[in-house]
């Protein structure tokens, strides 16, 4: 994998590749294709199948506090770890050579769980880590965002060894990868040069927490979340991930989420205050083990209506309503789409609305002639 100039990660290809090979790629990647194919008792057209919904945070307060929304997805690493189901976490942290690029971690201790708590908004590739570990006698929890459990679950069906090294698929819900250039952008916002800063955080410490950095001299700045994400890295996200049909974590064991508080018209606010996560498991497994966290103190949490989360993340709403129109764009541009099945495609554009639907479609075509050597 390599970093283009704006910095996203891309392949190279180092050697010409056989027919296996490419034929194993194209049942793994989840970019060229995704299904909503669930074993699970309820399924909505918006989220998917699904066995619970929860809201809930972590009972550790100091895991709260620095993690991203509520803690609920380090309580339960931690909780995995100290139980001994699992001998260590495979995620993404901050890379110590350039604080605002992230790279895979291994989490062992508690020490390592509040390191890596908090989100990443950045291109990552856990999956480039797993190959090394499949003949490890260790079996790891795996953090990845929805697209990296999709490819992990795809893995399991051509090799075994996927499944007993990683039992457990935990993910988040995802609004798209930035570049590395948003990184910076942000953090030239804040009147900084990214080339000194030492340390670098996306969120946590707080609910929704501030983008953070420190520079070698020791000074220090921040951004509200509003401002770094709502006004600076969603405007970095890349295509492809606009045309994502899973940014909800379909394939993973557990889901997690910022169960975002709601003003009297309904709309997320980002006040500060303590942390509330929103939980869904998707697998009878993932059921049983969100079921024992809770039961063994690891986190604190009540059942949620499924209806309550469209006002808690309307960006993801929007997203799933108007992907059939943004998938027609890039048809009328000329361009390849995925193969996506048992989606509600068709299901969330009627919702959405002819007009909301054609203008989506005519706005990604626009985008698409306007920048299309970008995009193939």
């Amino acid at each position: 994998m390599t970093r283009t100039d704006d910095g996203f990660l891309r392949p190279k290809t180092t050697r010409k590749l056989d027919r296996d090979q490419r034929r194993a790629i194209a049942e793994v990647c989840p970019g060229q294709r995704q299904h909503g194919l669930s074993e699970a008792p309820f399924t909505h057209r918006l989220w998917g199948g699904y066995h619970d919904v929860m809201t809930g945070w972590s009972t550790d307060p100091e895991l709260r506090f620095e993690a991203a929304s509520g803690g609920a997805l380090s309580a339960t690493l931690l909780w995995l770890l100290e139980t001994r189901q699992v001998d260590a976490v495979l995620s993404v942290g901050a890379d110590t050579r350039d604080p605002l690029a992230n790279v895979a971690r291994v989490s062992r201790t508690r020490g390592d769980i509040i390191d890596q708590a908090a989100s990443r908004y950045g291109p990552s590739m856990p999956l480039a880590h797993v190959a090394q570990r499949l003949d490890e006698p260790d079996r790891y929890a795996f953090v990845g965002k929805p697209c990296d459990v999709a490819g992990l679950r795809n893995w399991a069906k051509i090799d075994p060894r996927i499944d007993q090294v990683f039992p457990i698929k935990l993910s988040f819900f995802c609004a798209g990868v930035p570049s590395l250039q948003g990184a910076r952008d942000v953090v030239q916002r804040m009147g900084m040069n990214p080339r000194d800063v030492a340390r670098f955080r996306f969120r946590g410490r707080g609910w929704p927490g501030h983008a953070s950095a420190v520079d070698r001299g020791g000074a220090s700045a921040q951004l509200s979340y509003q401002e770094s994400w709502g006004d600076v890295l969603s405007k970095h996200v890349q295509h492809r991930c606009r045309i994502c049909a899973d940014g909800i974590g379909l394939a993973a064991d557990i889901v997690f989420a910022d169960a975002w508080a709601t003003d009297a018209a309904g709309r997320p606010t980002f006040a500060e205050r303590d942390g509330q996560s929103l939980l869904m498991s998707r697998t009878s497994f993932g059921a049983s083990l969100l079921s024992n966290a809770i039961a063994e103190g690891a986190i604190a949490a009540r059942p949620t209506d499924i209806s309550a989360i469209a006002p808690m993340q309307p960006g993801q709403k929007r997203r799933r309503e108007e992907l059939l129109g943004r998938l027609a764009g890039r048809v009328l541009a000329g361009l390849p789409v995925p193969r996506y099945r048992h989606l509600s495609l068709w299901r969330n554009a009627r919702h959405a609305g002819g007009w909301r639907t054609v203008k989506a479609a005519l706005g990604t075509a626009r985008r698409c002639l306007r920048w299309r050597s970008s995009y193939q």
